[in-house]
């Protein structure tokens, strides 16, 4: 073989590594979940017309590659943009070179190196070596899989440090889990508790095995009266992995809907998923006016404390009503007292004050003392931008659920004077549901918003879809800090600007 030939091999084995970049880039922000990287891969060549071009380029020089040799050299350029938007370098977060992202990418090093050594070994070493380039995303989703339940042995040292940990709490753990509002019910609880007790509760994001087990050994739970463990999870068994030893006391179930559709496939698989944070419980809060957990709760009710708490009943056991900035809390029909609050925190009160009364805490002491409930950071919060503007950054809690409050808000928050606007991408991962939810959506904005920025491609038919029949303008952009360069521009003092979600780079 000539040197020509070996330096084509080297290089379609290097490029295969430099994709690794990329491919680390989306593992580590899909939570390391095998098949993460296909699903994105194939998400950017379905949306972004440039790849379809893109992809006969790639096929018709690969073709040639068998061919002729030296065509490998347009192969190697073109396979390392392919698909393109997925890019090397990031903007929305820097990649966080852990422990666990380089032992994921030295196993993908070495897969690549087997696979490369083997098709050596048979004779076939341009052919593997090209495979190896071409299915470099697959390769690196097969790394992911082999890593899974390595990873989690590993990091069984820390876990079992935070269990012998909370075993010093002096009191009970709320568990918390739910499609919606998780974060806002474990900061409205946390707020409510804080007024009399020392409360641990995890902080934002760090609702997985791993993440609630860092939060806890970083903490002395001796020192804390109780603690409010937030729980998210992907799939089934996950949940139940974490409550064998968080052991939650009293369990809350915020709603079930369609967040994480696109995973668990079904509404039944979402709600088994997060039942099994009941099993250890002696108590459960839930939504009452979701009929899947009330249905679901019949099958408590015999062996558990079940406290159903509405916003639209005053027949539940617990019922809060919002008006005007307020909200009234109402406990087996009789009005105990207000609590000052927006809209969006009308459910986390609710289920907070469920919890409160399973816990036999003073309920009336803690609301005549009590203020108002906090935002929550980039859930709804209202700020003030640079021309005087008001500026309401839902970013981190966008659902079918928020967005409804988040567009009264905004209407709320206009006056006669205002021009309001919305920057969105649009809702992700609802599954099947997610065009038809997107369109909704910008329909029910329609109604309210004077302009519009839609970001990126993940949602852009839909989305334009929902706005196509009403006269409002609708502006195409790649990425937010495109849609807030043109926007300062463009803002006046009294305008109202909603930013409702925001994703990640890898996103297209």
């Amino acid at each position: 073989m000539s040197i020509f030939h070996w330096a084509i091999l080297f290089l379609y084995y290097v490029s295969s590594l430099i994709n690794g970049i990329r491919w680390s880039r989306i593992a580590q922000r899909e939570h390391y979940i095998p098949g993460s990287i296909s699903r994105f891969y194939f998400r950017w060549i379905k949306l972004n017309k440039i790849n379809y071009f893109l992809s006969i380029v790639f096929l018709l020089v690969i073709f040639l590659s068998l061919m002729y040799e030296f065509a490998s050299i347009l192969s190697i350029f073109v396979g390392l943009v392919f698909p393109y938007g997925i890019s090397y370098s990031t903007r929305t977060s820097n990649i966080d070179i852990t422990p666990r992202l380089k032992r994921l990418f030295l196993v993908y090093v070495l897969f690549i190196t087997f696979v490369t050594v083997l098709f050596l070994a048979t004779g076939f070493g341009f052919f593997g070596a090209l495979v190896s380039f071409i299915f470099s995303f697959f390769f690196f989703d097969r790394s992911l899989g082999l890593m899974q339940n390595i990873e989690k042995a590993l990091s069984m040292k820390y876990v079992t440090s935070a269990a012998d940990e909370l075993k010093k709490l002096n009191g009970p753990i709320i568990g918390i889990t739910g499609s919606y509002s998780k974060t806002t019910t474990k900061e409205v609880l946390t707020s409510f508790l804080s007024l009399s007790n020392k409360v641990f509760s995890t902080p934002n994001s760090f609702n997985n095995r791993l993440g609630i087990a860092t939060a806890i050994n970083n903490e002395n739970m001796k020192d804390n009266d109780l603690g409010i463990v937030e729980m998210g999870t992907y799939g089934l068994g996950e949940i139940k992995e974490i409550c064998s030893w968080v052991r939650p006391h009293v369990s809350v179930i915020t709603g079930i809907g369609p967040v994480h559709l696109e995973r668990m496939k079904t509404y039944e698989n979402i709600l088994d998923a997060k039942s099994e944070i009941v099993e250890y419980s002696g108590s459960v809060v839930i939504n009452g006016d979701d009929e899947m957990l009330i249905e679901r709760a019949r099958a408590w009710i015999n062996t558990k404390q079940v406290i159903d708490c509405s916003i639209e009943t005053n027949q539940a056991l617990v019922y809060v009503q919002y008006s005007s900035g307020e909200h009234s809390i109402y406990i087996e029909g009789k009005k105990i007292g207000t609590v000052k609050g927006p809209e969006v925190h009308q459910l986390s009160i609710a289920l907070s004050i469920g919890v409160l009364y399973v816990l036999e805490q003073d309920i009336q002491s803690i609301i005549n003392n009590f203020d108002t409930t906090k935002p929550v950071e980039h859930r709804q919060s209202i700020l003030t931008g640079k021309k005087g503007q008001k500026i309401i950054d839902n970013t981190f809690n966008s659902n079918p659920y928020s967005v409804l409050s988040s567009l009264n808000l905004l209407k709320e928050n206009a006056t006669e004077d205002s021009k309001l606007w919305l920057v969105t991408p649009g809702m992700v991962e609802l599954g099947s549901e997610q065009f038809v939810m997107n369109k909704a959506f910008a329909e029910e904005a329609s109604n309210i918003v004077d302009e519009v920025f839609v970001i990126g491609l993940t949602n852009k038919s839909a989305l334009k879809a929902g706005f196509v029949d009403y006269d409002i303008k609708v502006n195409y952009v790649t990425n937010r800090d495109e849609a807030v360069k043109i926007l300062d521009s463009l803002v006046n003092e009294n305008d109202v600007v909603l930013f409702e979600n925001d994703l990640p780079d890898h996103y297209p």
